[in-house]
C-alpha cells in the first residue's frame, strides 16, 4: 500500500470499520452515473477487482458530525455495499 506524504502526515489511526457506519463524502445520484457511462465502467472494474482480490488500498476517512466520512474511496465504498462486504480497512485522517 502506497500513501502520499501528505496522507501520512494526517493519519490518526488505521482500523477495520463496519461498512454500514461509513458515509459517502461524495454521493452521486443515479442521474450522474447515467450521464457518465465511462465512470460506470471504471466502477464495475473496481467492483470486480474487490470481488476477486479484495480491497488493495484502505479507504481514507475523516470524522465529523455525520460519522466516518469517506474522503478517498467512494467508489470502493459503493462496491463494498453492493457486494455485501461488511467491514473495510480504513485510515482515519485529520481534516486540514
Amino acid at each position: 500500500m502506497l500513501l502520499s506524504a501528505n496522507t501520512i502526515d494526517k493519519i490518526v489511526s488505521s482500523m477495520e470499520l463496519p461498512v454500514k457506519e461509513l458515509v459517502f463524502g461524495v454521493n452521486r445520484p443515479q442521474s450522474w452515473w447515467d450521464e457518465h457511462p465511462e465512470q460506470q465502467k471504471i466502477f464495475e472494474d473496481i467492483k470486480e477487482s474487490i470481488k476477486n482480490e479484495g480491497m488493495k488500498k484502505p479507504l481514507e476517512v475523516t470524522v465529523d458530525k455525520r460519522g466516518y466520512v469517506v474522503e478517498v474511496g467512494n467508489q470502493r465504498l459503493r462496491a463494498l455495499l453492493e457486494l455485501g462486504i461488511t467491514t473495510a480497512s480504513c485510515i482515519v485522517t485529520k481534516q486540514v
